[in-house]
């Protein structure tokens, strides 16, 4: 078979499975630069948005932090219908909701309320990004890797001449590969 054939065939087969790898390319790359930010304390949580709101509520009658007590409370910021558990803690309340919690100090009312808002879209990219479904997408995803492993190879042979491998494509793949070398030496 010719070089020029060869090339034909790999430039072709690079191009279509290079537009079979977009879709998952964008999921990866979106999620991991919530899961780099969320890492480093740029996020509270990468798959939740966090609001709070403050409140001064009514201590419990003769002191006593009953279910009562508990229900009148949430009842009266609105989110009974959302009640999980609650634990006492020294001089403190937290309830837990459903998507968030209140905590409050049973010395003075103070109450402050946690909620938290799904971030529709990244939540399911992040959680195809951990790997948390498993079974058949686990073989899905090494698929998914061994294509990205092709693309990099028939990559460097896409192009000629001054542009291709053996010339400036040589130059940028060694960038590539000394980079993340770096980044190993230096935060080892």
């Amino acid at each position: 078979m010719q070089i020029k054939t060869l090339r034909r065939w790999n430039n072709a087969i690079h191009r279509d499975v290079g537009y079979l790898c977009i879709g998952m390319t964008l999921i990866y790359a979106i999620s991991g630069i919530v899961l780099n930010h969320f890492k480093s304390g740029d996020l509270i949580h990468p798959d939740y948005a966090k609001s709070y709101k403050e409140f001064k509520v009514a201590l419990p009658k003769d002191g006593q932090v009953t279910q009562t007590y508990v229900f009148s409370v949430l009842d009266y910021i609105g989110e009974k219908d959302h009640y999980k558990s609650h634990i006492m803690g020294t001089n403190s309340l937290e309830i837990f909701l459903t998507m968030g919690s209140l905590y409050i100090d049973l010395s003075n009312g103070d109450a402050q309320l946690e909620k938290k808002t799904p971030l529709y879209g990244i939540r399911e990219f992040n959680l195809l990004h951990y790997n948390n479904i498993k079974k058949l997408y686990t073989w899905f995803s090494d698929l998914y890797a061994v294509a990205l492993i092709f693309l990099a190879i028939t990559g460097m042979f896409v192009l000629k001449g001054k542009n291709g491998i053996l010339k400036r494509g040589a130059w940028l793949t060694l960038i590539g590969i000394i980079l993340p070398a770096l980044f190993l030496l230096f935060y080892s």
